[in-house]
């Protein structure tokens, strides 16, 4: 079985750790460095599937020790292992063109928003829409952007 499988599908549910105890697992994956986005434990090296919940998350001794004669064993051969990446929404298209577009997710200021816009201004056909940018305007105090802000440096 592929490590694919896994991260596909299996990994999704890192996060809901249950009781370790657990001897019903019906699927182990040791000898990996599995990234677990814990802070309090953010690398581990194996864990334990019981049907569509994660039993234990540790070294691969720890694990080993917890299983049974019907668990599968999955040995990762030190591969990353991660949780599964789910965007429940975007717009492939839109959203790959955006990073094409002016970067103003970390504009810390109202003259920086603007600044960005002017440099990537320059850059673009007269008359071409902007569009995109993905700021984050709590960055400069919860400001909105206004029109005029971009009107200011592309007209």
């Amino acid at each position: 079985m592929k490590l694919s499988y896994i991260s596909l599908g299996l990994l999704v549910l890192l996060f809901s750790c249950q009781n370790p105890n657990s001897k019903s697992t019906s699927l182990a994956v040791v000898n990996s460095c599995i990234w677990t986005g814990n802070t309090a434990q953010p690398w581990a090296e194996a864990m334990l599937m019981n049907a569509d919940t994660i039993a234990f998350v540790g070294s691969t001794d720890a694990c080993k020790i917890l299983t049974n004669a019907s668990t599968e064993i999955i040995d990762a051969k030190g591969q990353m292992v991660v949780p599964g990446f789910i965007d429940c929404h975007v717009h492939f298209i839109r959203g790959g063109l955006d990073l094409n577009s002016v970067d103003l997710r970390n504009a810390q200021t109202k003259q920086e928003f603007i600044n960005r816009i002017a440099e990537y201004a320059i850059k673009v056909p007269k008359g071409s829409w902007i569009v995109g940018g993905n700021w984050d305007h709590k960055n400069w105090g919860g400001e909105l952007p206004e029109t005029i802000w971009i009107d200011s440096v592309t007209k």
